[in-house]
């Protein structure tokens, strides 16, 4: 079985490391839309050749982004290409054997599940945290290094723990909001909110920034309004599902395609990202390329 780590940059370094002494993988590969060197002995693919090369039946895959908003839709988008999610555990990591634990989960050095704990799919412990018996854990959910969850305490999805976050027992942590690192949590939590402090409150009802401000997201957000080009993918592999192409040399007027399909294109196109595309731009849509750019400057023009 080949293992997919999707997301090449430090946190893929690290979960590799977990999947070199899991030991049962033949294969270890990364895969990656912005990086294209091999890393640490791996091949590194983008996913468009990813799909190509590797059938869902012999790979397992692992979501290793950072930032937890890629986090999501990097397992999304591997559910809809039919891949199966493995499950990675540090040999130090104490699990009680009547947890259940959901798909593409990874579980990093002294981490501690106890005891009829349910966890979703696309799940991260960091290193040295406490997860109580009897907790419930939604999915796309990350709990930082060396935090604490009390016993009982229910934890939405796409949720954010923070590092040496601790949580009362039997609190309840709503849908995608982010406990900030050291935050001393007393109190239920409702959702789309960031809290901090001890005790900790609400700071902020904003979830649509970035947990993590690294270059690297700035980049993505200067460039390409942080998912765009990704969106823009999944838009465009859609509507052209049949057809095998290499996305950098294809143009509209090669063989299998038709004005019907670029009309098509640019009806979901408009939807996706919420922009007119009228005119000229569609005359100018004549390449995955050049339809990526329109987007790009299009949305530029609407944030201006």
């Amino acid at each position: 079985m080949i293992l997919a780590l999707y997301g090449a940059g430090a946190r893929g370094r690290e979960v590799k490391l977990i999947a070199d002494l899991d030991g049962s993988f033949s294969e270890i590969v990364f895969v990656d839309d912005y990086r294209t060197e091999d890393l640490m002995g791996c091949k590194v693919y983008n996913f468009h050749d990813f799909k190509k090369k590797f059938s869902p039946d012999d790979v397992r895959f692992m979501i290793t982004m950072g930032e937890p908003r890629f986090h999501k839709e990097g397992y999304e988008r591997f559910k809809q290409a039919g891949y199966t999610g493995a499950i990675l555990k540090h040999p130090s990591a104490d699990i009680s054997p009547d947890a259940e634990i959901g798909e593409a989960s990874v579980f990093f050095q002294n981490v501690c599940v106890g005891s009829l704990v349910k966890i979703g799919v696309n799940f991260s412990a960091a290193p040295n945290c406490t997860i109580g018996h009897d907790s419930v854990i939604g999915n796309s959910t990350r709990i930082g290094a060396n935090s604490f969850v009390g016993g009982h305490v229910v934890i939405g999805d796409s949720v954010f723990i923070g590092s040496g976050t601790m949580l009362r027992d039997r609190i309840h942590i709503g849908n995608d909001s982010v406990a900030s690192m050291g935050a001393i949590v007393f109190e239920d939590v409702p959702k789309k909110v960031t809290v901090m402090g001890n005790p900790a409150r609400v700071v902020s009802e904003d979830r649509s920034s970035f947990v993590f401000k690294t270059s690297e997201n700035m980049e993505k957000i200067s460039q390409s309004k942080g998912d765009v080009a990704v969106k823009y993918w999944e838009v465009f592999s859609k509507c052209f599902s049949d057809i095998d192409f290499n996305p950098v040399s294809f143009r509209f007027n090669d063989d299998g395609w038709d004005s019907l399909m670029q009309m098509n294109l640019i009806t979901q196109l408009e939807e996706a990202f919420g922009i007119p595309l009228k005119g000229r731009d569609v005359m100018r849509v004549n390449s995955y390329e050049t339809g990526l750019q329109l987007i790009r400057k299009k949305l530029n023009e609407k944030e201006g």
